[in-house]
């Protein structure tokens, strides 16, 4: 076995040069691909071992780590990328919020004075509908905050915020305000 065409990893390992550089971590501790201009290493860990993609797979709109890492690293998109959407959802979730916030109110200190069945229960239906509005509307008043907050720089945040709590939190209320609505 000729020594003079191989590797030595820093385990000890011996791998041929043409395993180097090769984006595979052939020496099992990354040793083969440390100090490579070739690639990129996503950030999280794998079993242990690095995730390499060639250079040609960074930014190009498609995602190659598991973490995302590849585009979000140059990605400069917005969580609400459109202009006439982040306005409207601003109109909509602050008039969602103002509105639907008085009418449960107000249907509660007015629901003694129903005399008929059929009156009490158009003003709980009304309520229900407000509620779910109001939960839309508390939706929207996030998003547009957490979009507004970030700005260019959500696609950095982008995994943090897609397995946070307050995304979980999000989604639920989004969902329990359409259906009940």
């Amino acid at each position: 076995f000729e020594m003079v065409n191989v590797f030595t990893c820093a385990n000890g390992n011996c791998v041929p040069y043409s395993q180097v550089c090769n984006l595979v971590d052939d020496c099992g501790d990354g040793t083969d691909e440390d100090g490579c201009n070739n690639h990129f290493v996503c950030n999280y860990k794998s079993l242990l071992k690095n995730s390499y993609i060639p250079l040609s797979s960074l930014c190009d709109g498609k995602y190659d780590c598991l973490d995302l890492s590849d585009e979000t690293s140059c990605c400069q998109r917005e969580l609400i990328n459109d202009i006439t959407l982040k306005v409207s959802s601003w109109f909509i979730g602050t008039l969602s919020l103002v509105l639907n916030g008085i009418i449960p109110v107000r249907n509660l200190y007015t629901i003694k004075t129903v005399k008929t069945f059929s009156a009490l229960t158009d003003k709980v239906l009304i309520t229900l509908i407000s509620i779910g509005d109001l939960l839309v509307g508390i939706y929207l008043f996030f998003i547009v905050s957490i979009d507004a907050y970030h700005g260019k720089n959500f696609c950095k945040k982008q995994i943090d915020w897609l397995v946070s709590s307050h995304c979980s939190v999000l989604g639920v209320v989004s969902t329990v305000g359409s259906q009940i609505s």
